[in-house]
């Protein structure tokens, strides 16, 4: 099982395996500098890697001068690698079994806004302006439901239910679909865009049905988003970082710091392991009592 055709054989079926653009890419990097160590060891049969190759790996990993998440991310490709060949059959015996992404146990918690930081960011967008309206749609859905940036993007025009207030997210994390509450203010705000800015906007591309467009009629890239998360940032005088993936511990935190059963912030952010969730409160569950709309913060405000 030749090393190079193999990976690259994994490589190109991410995609059908479910992982989201910018997970590929990672990747993609990580099992490149996987398939380097293995020539430097004369190994070109996947079925030659042992355990004790995997452990030496892992090694070398964890020498280098980074993070210990950016280690985690080098690691986890080559596991997930592994764990394909032997659910498809191509080996009988997963060498990375045991091996343990060290990174989980000494990884610090993200960046959380406040409440108040949180409505500073939001009051930012010019709402007088097309694509501000836009902009603060989008902020207003990624805090109310926790969506990943990826699910974001790959909305389109009809995954909103603006009666019900919810949104049919169909291209989940590992192809999963569910459906999420956007909360009064975040419907409020996006009734408006589709209804009145976005249809504008899709004059120049009537085609396009993804939901997020810019003026062109285009469908909104990641790095848009980012770019335009870093502006208000800057303008709201928030000192910390502000990513998509902020806007969405965020939604999780606030849930869970009201009272909102951890089970139910799972399912809110798709999580198929409690733990990730865990992760991302850092505090122990408490009895859900209440839905969605009483919990969130950020369900009455008029901004």
């Amino acid at each position: 099982m030749d090393v190079v055709v193999t990976i690259l054989e994994y490589k190109s079926n991410l995609k059908a395996l479910g992982y989201a653009d910018a997970t590929i890419e990672l990747y993609r990097k990580g099992l490149d500098q996987f398939s380097r160590y293995l020539k430097q060891q004369d190994i070109t049969d996947l079925r030659k890697v042992t355990k004790a190759v995997i452990e030496s790996y892992q090694v070398k990993v964890m020498s280098e001068p980074i993070a210990m998440e950016s280690k985690a991310l080098k690691l986890r490709p080559v596991k997930r690698l592994f764990e394909y060949l032997t659910e498809t059959n191509r080996l009988l015996i997963n060498p990375t079994d045991g091996i343990v992404e060290t990174s989980r146990k000494n990884r610090k918690t993200g960046t959380v806004l406040t409440t108040e930081e949180v409505k500073e960011l939001l009051s930012k967008p010019n709402l007088s302006l097309k694509t501000h309206i836009r902009d603060r749609a989008i902020m207003e859905v990624m805090y109310s439901s926790g969506i990943r940036l990826d699910e974001l993007l790959n909305l389109e025009v009809y995954h909103a239910d603006l009666k019900d207030q919810v949104l049919y997210i169909r291209k989940g994390k590992g192809r999963k679909q569910r459906v999420v509450p956007l909360g009064t203010t975040a419907g409020k705000y996006l009734k408006e865009y589709l209804e009145k800015i976005r249809p504008y906007h899709a004059r120049k591309n009537p085609k396009e049905r993804k939901m997020f467009i810019n003026h062109s009629g285009l469908a909104l890239n990641a790095d848009s988003v980012r770019a335009f998360l870093r502006r208000y940032r800057i303008e709201a005088g928030i000192k910390k970082p502000v990513s998509p993936h902020t806007l969405r511990r965020t939604c999780a935190t606030h849930l869970m710091q009201q009272g909102a059963d951890i089970r139910y912030i799972q399912k809110l952010l798709g999580h198929k392991n409690l733990r990730t969730t865990q992760t991302y409160t850092k505090v122990m569950p408490v009895e859900v009592k209440k839905t969605h709309d009483k919990y969130h913060p950020n369900k009455d405000s008029d901004q």
